[in-house]
């Protein structure tokens, strides 16, 4: 840091000025570690000026202002104590941060000078980078505030939640096929020769008679059922989310005493 340091001192304020635009008095006091003039946020935006114009790493004497500064506050917050008990308040990092870009943008345009600055050519790279920096800062406060205020206002309550089961019932088959269909609490038939899918209404009792030639899928709540047979009528009984294979005689027991 001496050499870096030095080679600020070499230039002068006068000079440094010139260049930088910063206040005689602000460079003065950073050069002589008198920071007593300049505020935190200032103090870090005019390091990061001169780190950028003469390509400098200041980094230990930014430390030595940072702890200056701490001990400051430190005094001042133990001054306050003594008279009125203050709330602790969260460190908010946002507007210090915001405030130094301020600062660098302004330093780029000239704007730091006792005089009217000469013209200087702004470093659209660098304004690009602390605007993207501010709008990275602003996501990351909103996302906490969010999450705060959700943690703050939300009661969670742990419950069980019941499976809910859809019910269905389908009848699909790739090749034409004779079915005859019976809804067994009102006895109304219907039959049809058909390829493709019939949807039956999973609720009800169902008589199901199934002509020659079988290779037929029926679906019960999305759980496939397969039908591989070439008997002639072939009787099934569909109740209560199930499907089984059933004689004639019980067919005619549940159908009224008729085969159909």
């Amino acid at each position: 840091m001496n050499d870096e340091l030095e080679r600020l001192k070499s230039l002068g304020a006068q000079k440094i000025y010139e260049d930088t635009h910063i206040q005689v008095l602000h460079i003065k006091g950073i050069l002589e570690h008198n920071f007593a003039s300049l505020k935190r946020v200032q103090f870090l935006g005019f390091i990061s000026i001169l780190e950028n114009e003469y390509n400098l790493n200041l980094s230990d004497l930014q430390e030595s202002g940072l702890a200056y500064f701490d001990e400051e506050n430190a005094s001042n917050l133990e001054e306050r104590l003594s008279v009125i008990p203050k709330k602790k308040k969260k460190i908010n990092i946002f507007y210090p941060l915001v405030a130094i870009a301020i600062v660098v943008v302004v330093y780029q345009f000239g704007y730091f000078g006792e005089n009217k600055p000469t013209e200087k050519k702004v470093d659209n790279v660098l304004i690009d980078k602390m605007q993207a920096k501010i709008k990275s800062i602003e996501i990351v406060k909103e996302l906490n505030t969010t999450k705060e205020n959700n943690i703050t206002d939300t009661k969670f309550e742990v419950m069980e939640v019941p499976e809910v089961v859809v019910k269905s019932f389908k009848i699909f088959t790739k090749s034409k096929v004779w079915v005859g269909y019976i809804d067994v609490e009102t006895n109304k038939k219907k039959h049809k020769t058909f390829r493709g899918e019939i949807d039956l209404d999973p609720n009800k009792k169902w008589l199901l008679l199934f002509g020659h030639g079988h290779n037929i899928d029926m679906f019960v709540n999305g759980e496939l059922v397969k039908l591989r047979s070439r008997y002639y009528d072939i009787r099934f009984l569909y109740e209560n989310s199930t499907v089984k294979m059933i004689s004639l005689e019980e067919f005619k027991r549940l159908n009224r005493g008729r085969k159909w």
